[in-house]
């Protein structure tokens, strides 16, 4: 008799998002610039207050387990930055990604899935969003807080949101 044990090389437990933040390097005109891998899932959100980031999720999933999202605010002093491509972000209470204050940012080929709201804009941020899904959101795909958030956004789907857009909610 022959026995095959077959090893999967996906992690079931996940890796945390901001331990991996933690440990990135700077690369390029990054201060942050994370790789992740398509083989885990990552878990936890993450706050970013300061500087320029850069994560490719090649694929990966960044599961927030009913938490909050992935923030970014920035200020006069404080410049805050957000490129993100390629990711799944799903799981989260709140919002998978959340831009405030005089934050910039670009979402690239990426799927909010499952969320309270897609993608929050408030205050002065200036965001691009291109080539991504907004599905399966409880409150909406894409919310702007106020009149003041910029939003570029192109060749991206929504899906079965409850609601696919709201400008200048809850007003």
């Amino acid at each position: 008799m022959i026995i095959i044990i077959l090893f999967l090389n996906i992690s079931l437990l996940g890796y945390s998002l901001q331990d991996v933040y933690d440990n990135a390097n700077s690369l390029e005109n990054y201060d942050k610039y994370l790789i992740l891998s398509p083989d885990h899932v990552y878990i936890g959100g993450l706050g970013l207050y300061q500087g320029n980031t850069y994560i490719d999720c090649n694929g990966a999933i960044i599961n927030l387990e009913d938490g909050n999202g992935i923030w970014i605010y920035g200020d006069q002093n404080y410049q805050t930055n957000l490129d993100i491509q390629e990711c799944i972000i799903t799981n989260s209470l709140y919002y998978g990604l959340s831009f405030s204050g005089e934050s910039t940012g670009s979402i690239k080929n990426c799927n909010l899935i499952n969320t309270n709201f897609g993608l929050k804009l408030f205050d002065n941020s200036i965001v691009s969003v291109d080539n991504s899904i907004f599905a399966f959101n409880n409150s909406m795909g894409i919310a702007l807080y106020s009149e003041s958030p910029i939003l570029d956004i192109s060749y991206s789907l929504f899906w079965n949101n409850e609601d696919d857009y709201l400008e200048n909610c809850p007003g």
